[in-house]
């Protein structure tokens, strides 16, 4: 057995042990807290908060409060008894330790119990809740207090109409085009108010009132008019802080693309001027062409905010600026626009290291990079890319762990902060979309002890860009060779590795991706589509010097849904859709490259990974020698129910369902008896699908560390379909190989 082995056999001896252990701790310690605790200094165990006689719902109500019982589940207050272990061990190493992760007494203070209360009648009246009433009271028993609060919020006041003006009749010509944010029946919500605000100050400043601020915009408000209805007039007066009615334009656009904080205005070059803009720069770093295709401002155009904001994304978005500061300031009746930009180093190199997990594989991987900026002094970035990976993977055969699984890969590519096309075929507003062109070529070697080596070249063009929120990205030329060889002619025929094997990739393939959210709902959607060989398929060409091209076409849809729950808990969704069509495969296989997968820590968690599927295929097939579960046709959906338990300490609740299947055709090759039912079981049928559904549900913990999450989820197998000898409803009677740990970096979705 490996060291990595015998590493990971001792952290599962020693988790269990531990964990069983801390929860004993926390149970018989729990106690700790009351006993610091008093009749006159009682200790704070729960905030009974209640709106129109019922338990709140709102995060907000529970963000105002100005003191929280510590946390813990049920009487057991983990994190408190930690804390009061640490003061009896005392000041020392570990004592101190243990009341840093743990929690003090939440003690009952008399003075932020009458803030809280007086906060929270605030807070519905700035709702529109101008009737609100509340009755806070403290409830102690012994050493235990519960906090009261009972809010009796009246009826909420709504817009009934809304009303612009401005003291200036420039202005007042401007507002006939502002978009209301706030609309009729809406409800009399400062917030909403003080967004309506701030909407129209950035709506002047748009349109080239480079003064406006703030307090330029009241609003009055008459509820007078009826029963629980407001009138409400915003007023633009630009003069209430001696500002200026008018318009302004921008006479001067200065770039310093070589600046130096330390030698702030020393420029030894000569200025040259490209499309009204000064380039000033030591050593022509910059062609100014250049810095005139990432900058949307105008000499002689009006001031406009947004312009501005966009210019420094985009320049802050190039790669080759360590600083970006954009000032606007007005001399001689006139904006004179400065933009002052830190390079930076012509030439760097990084490295990343990092671990590699999944219930699936274990190891460590890294990458060294070399960049050469600003190549042709058009902000071009080209890199040099070197990487490997020692990893640690479950055989495709067996149970077993299989060691010295190696990758090495090497890159050269080339980034181009345009669109690489002629101007003919280059949309004039393409300058807006961020364009990116990416140009590279990648060879990558796979070693896998007694089962295969596999060589893959690759040379790809992409472009992408971003438009209203969504980001685009398009490939349409990738060419890439696979060549392999197997250990051992047995390994040749195994099922589902017909598609295993050399073979030419021409592909085109393109991706959507945008994210988006409403009130506490945030959306993600990524999109994708990839063809492979439809020219091949076109000309008659279905092979290359004996090796065949791949012809296949290939869809996948991945959305996602985040749900704000109270206490800052979140309900999260994934449903993922995967199908590819294999056009000319003399199998009938799909290519192994665009095939799917099963199991491991991003989708059936109650599953290793690729040890699941198609369709009913048994279990005892899946522990069979020469089986690798692989398929075109592949649907998960996922629940996830995420909270805190302490600071950096996350929690979960997991529910995942889902399967692969095999299309409904003939298949050729050879295979056993066994393998020919596994295809017959693995195929797919809108008769049967529903019922092949792999489910699993669980529990996980993750450590967030800020820059990056170690995740373990604890996966509990409820429906299998390949069960042999027992209830496809393994729940009715779980055994221990109906649990399984995934290991993860970040979140599963």
């Amino acid at each position: 057995m490996s060291t990595l082995t015998n590493f990971t056999a001792k952290i599962h001896r020693f988790f269990y042990p531990v964990l069983f252990g801390g929860t004993l701790l926390f149970i018989t310690s729990s106690c700790s807290g009351l006993q610091q605790a008093t009749t006159e200094s009682p200790l704070l165990v729960k905030n009974d908060i209640r709106i129109n006689g019922r338990p709140t719902l709102s995060d907000d109500d529970y963000d105002i409060m100005r003191q929280r019982p510590n946390k813990g589940l049920g009487n057991v207050r983990m994190f408190l008894s930690l804390y009061g272990l640490g003061s009896k061990i005392g000041d020392n190493a570990t004592g101190n330790w243990l009341k840093r992760i743990g929690e003090p007494p939440a003690f009952f203070d008399s003075v932020a119990f009458e803030a809280t209360a007086a906060q929270l009648q605030q807070h519905y009246f700035n709702l529109g809740y101008y009737l609100v009433e509340d009755t806070a009271f403290a409830e102690q028993n012994g050493k235990k207090v519960v906090a009261h609060y009972q809010i009796n919020t009246g009826p909420q006041y709504n817009i009934s109409a809304y009303n612009l003006r401005s003291t200036s009749r420039f202005i007042d010509s401007a507002l006939a085009h502002y978009p209301k944010e706030l609309e009729l029946g809406d409800a009399l919500n400062a917030q909403r108010i003080e967004d309506e605000q701030l909407a129209l100050t950035n709506f002047l400043k748009d349109h080239g009132y480079f003064t406006a601020q703030l307090g330029w915009v009241y609003f009055e408000i008459d509820t007078t008019g009826g029963p629980n209805a407001s009138e409400i007039t915003g007023v633009v007066d630009p003069f209430i802080f001696g500002g200026l009615d008018e318009r302004q334009r921008i006479s001067k656009i200065t770039v310093r693309p070589t600046y130096s904080f330390q030698e702030e205005n020393t420029v030894n070059d000569s200025t040259r001027t490209v499309h009204g803009i000064d380039v000033l720069q030591n050593d022509r770093l910059f062609r100014p062409g250049f810095l005139d295709e990432q900058i949307y401002l105008e000499r002689g155009a009006f001031y406009d905010q947004n312009l501005l904001r966009t210019t420094y994304k985009n320049l802050s978005s190039l790669g080759v600026f360590q600083t970006v500061e954009v000032n606007v300031q007005p001399k001689d009746n006139a904006l004179h626009a400065t933009l002052n930009l830190v390079p930076l180093p012509k030439r760097s190199v990084s490295a990343n290291l990092e671990g590699l997990g999944n219930s699936g594989s274990l190891g460590v991987g890294g990458s060294f990079n070399w960049d050469n900026r600003n190549l042709f002094k058009g902000g071009e970035t080209l890199r040099l890319s070197l990487g490997g990976a020692l990893t640690e993977q479950r055989n495709s055969s067996s149970t077993s762990w299989l060691i010295d699984a190696r990758e090495l890969n090497a890159g050269v590519s080339l980034h181009l902060p345009k669109l690489l096309l002629p101007k003919t075929l280059t949309p004039p507003q393409a300058k807006f979309w961020r364009p990116k062109t990416k140009l590279g070529t990648q060879v990558a070697y796979q070693y896998r002890a007694q089962e295969f080596n596999r060589f893959n070249f690759s040379t790809n063009l992409e472009y992408s860009w971003t438009r209203q929120g969504a980001k685009h990205v398009f490939n349409p030329a990738q060419l890439s060779f696979v060549s392999i060889n197997f250990a051992n002619d047995t390994a040749l025929a195994p099922f589902l590795f017909v598609g295993f094997q050399n073979i030419i990739f021409a592909t085109t393939a393109y991706q959507y991706t945008k994210s988006w959210s409403n009130d506490k709902t945030r959306y993600f959607l990524n999109a994708s589509a990839k063809s492979g060989g439809h020219l091949a398929r076109l000309s008659g060409l279905n092979e290359w010097n004996g090796n065949p091209v791949a012809q296949f076409a290939k869809t996948g849809l991945d959305f996602r849904v985040y749900r704000s729950l109270v206490r800052k808990r979140q309900l999260a969704s994934r449903t993922f859709l995967g199908v590819t069509q294999s056009w000319n495969s003399p199998s009938g296989f799909v290519p192994f490259e665009q095939s799917f997968f099963m199991g491991g820590a991003n989708d059936l968690r109650g599953w290793t990974a690729y040890h699941f599927g198609p369709g009913a295929t048994s279990e005892d097939l899946l522990q069979s020698s020469g089986f690798f579960s692989a398929a075109p046709i592949k649907l998960v959906q996922s629940f996830e129910y995420r909270f805190t338990i302490q600071r950096a300490i996350k929690g979960a609740v997991f529910l995942d369902a889902g399967n692969m299947w095999l299309f409904n055709k003939t298949y050729t090759g050879t295979f056993t008896s066994a393998q020919e039912a596994a295809i017959e079981a693995g195929t797919f049928g809108w008769d049967s699908f529903y019922k092949q559904l792999g489910i699993n549900t669980g529990y996980g913990l993750r450590y967030d560390l800020e820059f990056f999450i170690i995740r373990a989820d604890l996966g509990l197998k409820i429906h299998h379909p390949g069960a042999v000898d027992r209830s496809n409803w393994v729940i009715t009677a779980p055994q221990l190989r109906d649990f399984n740990l995934a290991l993860g970096i970040g979140y599963p979705f």
